[in-house]
């Protein structure tokens, strides 16, 4: 069986049998592909299906009163989207494609299908929600105790080191879509405050930007200003292999 990219990003935490690799791939059967800047979904709208990203990138954001807009998070190939309204009838935001992206949806119940038939890969879903709960935490301390210049350069990073996770068909882990206006509407800043602030980190030779994106150019440079430590996205995942007698991809039996 070719490897899906929900299947590859899966085997980074874990030895796959057949049967679950099976399940994962029959959650990419019917890819769609949505050009840059489509609408996936809306707040308020059924949350009857969740989605594999298969390529391209996407973001969750909120609408707010004043016509501004809260950028929630950004998915990458390999993430699965709409886990956090699993529980809820109705999507509590929006879904936007950031790049031309290929995404794969799947009915809430497959979900459910899912965990009745292997329990590693119930463990192996919630753990991936389990991070993105500490990414949140993460982010509330990134938007409420750091300076702009810091928060630009620890988000940055969180992504460039999300991306090394899922990087199968990615040319370039190092560069990462994203726009001045995106940044501001993740970070709470105005674009002019991150215009400057991208500007300083290019003066000093650790991004560069471009008409697509930014490209990181020194990660340790750019962890100095950050005070960046990626524990809170590097899961435990030995403990819970053992304790459901998985095994760790390349892990002797």
């Amino acid at each position: 069986m070719t490897a899906s990219c929900i299947i590859r990003h899966f085997e980074h935490y874990a030895e796959l049998g057949e049967k679950d690799r099976e399940l994962l791939a029959s959650l990419e059967k019917t890819p769609k592909d949505y050009s840059k800047g489509t609408l996936i979904w809306q707040e308020g709208m059924d949350a009857d299906h969740f989605y594999t990203v298969r390529s391209g990138w996407a973001c969750s954001l909120r609408n707010m009163e004043d016509g501004s807009r809260q950028v929630v998070d950004l998915y990458v190939p390999g993430d699965v989207v709409g886990l956090r309204d699993f529980a809820f009838r109705r999507r509590a935001s929006n879904l936007l494609t950031v790049t031309d992206a290929s995404l794969c949806p799947f009915p809430k119940r497959r979900l459910t299908d899912v965990f009745a038939s292997s329990r590693l890969l119930c463990n192996l879903f919630f753990l991936i929600a389990a991070r993105d709960q500490a990414i949140l935490v993460e982010r509330l301390t990134n938007l409420g105790r750091r300076s702009a210049r810091d928060k630009v350069a620890h988000f940055l990073l969180e992504m460039a080191h999300r991306l090394d996770k899922a990087c199968v068909d990615v040319h370039d882990c190092n560069h990462l879509p994203l726009t001045q206006v995106l940044l501001a509407d993740a970070l709470g800043l105005s674009t002019v405050h991150v215009n400057r602030t991208l500007n300083e980190l290019k003066q000093e030779s650790l991004t560069a930007l471009g008409p697509d994106g930014i490209s990181l150019l020194d990660r340790d440079g750019l962890k100095e200003v950050a005070g960046f430590d990626p524990e809170y996205l590097d899961e435990d995942v030995e403990s819970l292999l053992r304790s459901i007698g998985a095994r760790a991809p390349g892990q002797q039996a």
